[in-house]
């Protein structure tokens, strides 16, 4: 049997929700399970291995420079974060059934660039903090190719539903 409208529009806005809900957790959990690492690896001397392209161990370096590579490697996952985040705004803007509007394909298109800074972001942030910290020794770059492509097509997804949107409101014009 075929779903009506509003049965639809309440499983995206209960995917919306659970999404959201999610999303806050990570959001939360991810800078507090680091504080709680390191301070357990300074405490307890365990070690604490954080962050790509070369994991650094945390209880081998001095405090600063281990507060210093942890706040990189966490701004480097918020980065991933935020295309998160305009996929929920989408999500909530289907669930209000703007599904074919301009309004979701800006938001699409906004997840596509923050995906992109994302990607470029984490890539410049592990070089600056083993110059910054400079006791490590070594300096990595690692450049994440894997999210270029999906960042560039959901751009262009973005773009397309925008046209479409536009050949929907010209068609809604037409007598």
């Amino acid at each position: 049997m075929a779903r009506s409208t509003t049965e639809r529009i309440e499983a995206i806005q209960t995917w919306s929700r659970r999404f959201g809900v999610g999303l806050l957790l990570v959001i939360v959990a991810l800078p507090v399970g680091t504080l709680v690492a390191l301070v357990a690896s300074r405490l307890f001397g365990g070690d604490v291995y954080v962050g790509p392209p070369d994991p650094v161990d945390l209880s081998t370096v001095s405090l600063g420079s281990a507060m210093l590579v942890g706040a990189g490697a966490l701004l480097s996952v918020g980065l991933y974060l935020v295309p998160l985040y305009f996929l929920r705004q989408l999500f909530g803007l289907w669930a209000a059934g703007e599904i074919l509007t301009r309004s979701a394909a800006a938001a699409i298109r906004r997840a596509g660039v923050a995906l992109l800074v994302a990607t470029l972001g984490s890539t410049a942030i592990g070089p600056l903090t083993d110059l910054v910290t400079n006791e490590l020794g070594r300096f990595s770059i690692g450049i994440d190719l894997a999210n270029l492509l999906p960042a560039g097509v959901i751009y262009v997804v973005g773009l397309v539903l925008d046209e479409a949107a536009r050949v929907a409101e010209d068609a809604e014009l037409t007598i």
